[in-house]
């Protein structure tokens, strides 16, 4: 079956980005209207609540039900929510996430477990925002590139040579990195 495109934004094109966003602003008044927080960046969106965990059981209903409505009001804009993109992560301290005994939020069509670890933005982020998977992660990385450029730093300058450290490893340790600026009065 050949299926035609009648009407269609070119890729690169300055109303692209544009109609994206108005796409997504409805979507995250619908998530403002089912009562959950958001943050967004580009086509990253997380929505979240801060409950006791007394109240799992009612939040990850809460959560469900934001969620078909936002997958309804894509469909109905013909567009499709990737559900299998979906976590949910609990966080907490470890007396809190010790209380909290649901680990699955239910949606019509699948199950979505609830996840130890979860990555925003590269950023790899778990339960107690401990950090320790994402430093273990971005030491392997960084100490692979360190070897790589060892392999071949004989045969570079030691501008090139930094450039490449810069390049490579420390932009990688600085990624996500919130600095504080003072401006003097």
């Amino acid at each position: 079956m050949c299926e035609f495109v009648h009407c269609d934004t070119p890729q690169g094109s300055v109303i692209g980005p544009l109609l994206f966003l108005l796409y997504v602003a409805d979507v995250l008044d619908l998530i403002i209207e089912c009562g959950l927080a958001v943050h967004a960046y580009a086509d990253d969106i997380q929505a979240h609540m801060s409950v006791p965990a007394v109240h799992q059981s009612t939040a990850m209903q809460r959560l469900a039900s934001c969620i078909i409505r936002i997958r309804d009001w894509m469909a109905s804009n013909r567009l499709k929510l990737n559900e299998e993109k979906t976590q949910v992560i609990w966080l907490g301290t470890r007396q809190q996430l010790a209380k909290t005994t649901i680990d699955t939020l239910t949606l019509p069509h699948m199950t979505i477990q609830c996840s130890l670890t979860v990555r925003n933005l590269a950023v790899t982020l778990d339960g107690q925002l401990s950090m320790a998977d994402h430093v273990a992660a971005m030491s392997r990385s960084c100490f692979h590139q360190h070897r790589q450029l060892r392999a071949v730093r004989k045969s570079l300058t030691l501008e090139a040579l930094q450039t490449l450290v810069q390049s490579f490893i420390s932009n990688q340790l600085d990624y996500c990195n919130g600095t504080l600026v003072r401006i003097k009065d």
